[in-house]
């Protein structure tokens, strides 16, 4: 195993390491290699596999709950030499439910969890006791970071409150002196820099981490894993050290890769990628499959001019789709009417028609909207200002300036001015959150396992700490995304997700354009790629230097 770091290609900064928060897709991976949970996705194989758990939790039901049964490695330990036990669990979940932290998405996501059990005779054994049921319990009671107690709760503050209290949704609890205390501390945001404290059960220690630049990480010189016969996936961590080089523009990050300062480079742009692969094929592998992200125009529902489907449907016709495709992935890249991925035949909703390029056929959809063309714009009764629309998307994202150019060129067609906000990645994650926004251009993250989608779209994920950014929703979508969650029939579970696409599609609060697919570049000195159309798209852990590859 050679001690030469694995140089990554970013091209944003994480923005928060705290492991209640992780804002980005770069916040996850690095809290996946720091921190375990008791399950892991093994992107490749397109399953869940055990991860600090022995295997997958037994299902008991009883009336209208649901016990979920797991056990914990016994190898596994923490840094300072002591097991993972069972109450680590127990104070993870009690972290991810604390009134004062930034907790609020994954709060709402393991809100299923109501209690724990734990194992009076065994200390790694425990039970999670779950408010209903649904098949996605199994995998999903397993997917947060389980973190260690004698780091973040050396006082252990938050033993004098139970899980119960936490979950009650008594407003009361979080003006405890205990709750109180233990928020102030966690809220520090340079705890969240430390390499003394953002440590876990995981392979790697954090280094350094210089904003905007480069974060790198360090594998542990003994981890608990190591211990484990015949070890795959993801309990493997072959880099020695693995360096997360920042670099938003896609020109510079691909002369950092020709000249050897980059080895891995996921979601390259689709010229760069054309190119490099026409050039340099000699020098690096190139992998495409297919991916679970989907490149969306999000419409802010709330704002005075877009709070009608006529007028949303309207812009989703200025969106020359098939253009787009060949301009910014080069002919690959999936058309799709809806979040869920085309290739997932059980559930897509096949019926509905993908959206057709028509400046005429939007015009035609304002005038049915309320809208009349006059020598000021486009204006409507009960609407101050005429049609005029902010379209904001990531600085330097190249498919997203294409978007919205080609985009502003068709709405000009008809009269309607657009205005391009090109902004730095935080502040729009900000705006965004704030409703600070008309029209944004964002990717989506999805995966095969789960259709989950109330954190998105429910009216309760409105707000301050909630990601529904449209400020969509109405009681018949709640009730059919809660529908869908809790229903266990597979059939009854597609034809209620066919309905969710199809008022999605007549509403168009978010108008999705294409899934991507993973263009992943890695330098020939690497081996064991296993490339995936997961996030983040390959397995750093079981990358491993070609040793003729260093001579």
């Amino acid at each position: 195993m050679a001690n030469t770091p694995v140089r990554v290609c970013w091209p944003r900064d994480p923005e928060s390491l705290n492991p209640v928060t992780l804002p980005n897709a770069y916040a996850v991976q690095i809290n996946n290699l720091l921190y375990q949970s008791l399950l892991a996705v093994d992107g490749p194989r397109r399953s869940y596999v055990p991860w600090l758990a022995t295997a997958l939790p037994t299902v008991r039901r009883e009336g209208a709950r649901t016990f979920l049964s797991y056990r914990l490695r016994p190898e596994a330990t923490w840094d300072n030499g002591k097991p993972v036990l069972a109450r680590d669990v127990l104070f993870s979940l009690k972290l991810l439910n604390c009134p004062g932290l930034p907790n609020e998405s994954q709060r709402s996501a393991f809100s299923f969890i109501q209690d724990v059990q734990l194992d009076t005779r065994d200390p790694r054994s425990f039970t999670f006791v779950c408010q209903g049921f649904t098949p996605e319990y199994v995998t999903a009671s397993g997917d947060f970071p389980i973190m260690p107690p004698y780091l973040l709760d050396p006082d252990s503050l938050l033993r004098q409150v139970s899980l119960p209290q936490l979950t009650s949704g008594d407003s009361t609890i979080g003006l405890l002196p205990a709750v109180r205390a233990f928020a102030q501390t966690f809220n520090e945001p340079a705890r969240w820099r430390d390499p003394r404290v953002l440590r876990g059960s995981g392979p790697y220690q954090l280094v350094s981490w210089q904003t905007g630049q480069r974060l790198t990480l360090e594998r542990k010189p003994q981890w608990w894993a190591d211990r484990l016969p015949n070890a795959t996936p993801p309990l493997l961590a072959r880099p020695r050290r693995v360096e997360f080089h920042i670099v938003p523009d896609n020109a510079t990050a691909s002369l950092a890769l020709r000249r050897g300062d980059l080895d891995v480079y996921p979601n390259m742009p689709g010229p760069e990628f054309a190119r490099l692969r026409r050039e340099a094929s000699g020098l690096f592998q190139f992998f495409t499959p297919a991916s679970y992200r989907v490149v969306v125009l999000a419409i802010n529902t709330r704002q005075s001019a877009l709070r009608t489907a006529g007028t949303r449907q309207a812009l989703s016709r200025l969106l020359d789709v098939d253009r787009l495709l060949k301009a910014t992935q080069y002919g690959q890249g999936q058309r799709t009417v809806s979040l869920i991925n085309p290739r997932e035949k059980w559930v897509y909703q096949d019926s509905l028609p993908l959206i057709s390029f028509s400046p005429a056929q939007a015009a035609q959809l304002l005038q049915q909207d309320g809208w009349r063309r006059t020598p000021a714009g486009w204006q409507r009764a009960g609407t101050a200002q005429p049609l005029q629309v902010r379209m904001a998307y990531a600085a330097g994202e190249r498919t997203y300036e294409t978007i919205a150019l080609l985009f502003q060129q068709a709405a000009q067609q008809i009269g309607v001015p657009v205005t391009l906000q090109p902004t730095e990645p935080g502040l729009l994650s900000r705006q965004r959150r704030s409703g600070e926004f008309d029209l944004c251009l964002l990717t989506l993250y999805g995966n095969p396992f789960s259709y989950d989608l109330r954190p998105l779209l429910h009216t309760s994920s409105i707000g301050e700490g909630g990601v529904n950014h449209t400020r969509f929703g109405t009681a018949y979508s709640d009730r059919l995304l809660e529908a869908i969650v809790a229903t266990e029939d597979s059939t009854s579970k597609a034809r209620l997700l066919r309905k969710l696409q199809t008022l999605l599609y007549q509403e168009s609060p978010l108008i999705p354009l294409f899934f991507e697919p993973n263009r992943l570049v890695v330098a020939k000195r690497l081996g064991s790629v296993r490339p995936s159309g997961v996030e983040p798209g390959y397995d750093i852990g079981s990358l491993q230097v070609n040793a003729a590859a260093e001579r």
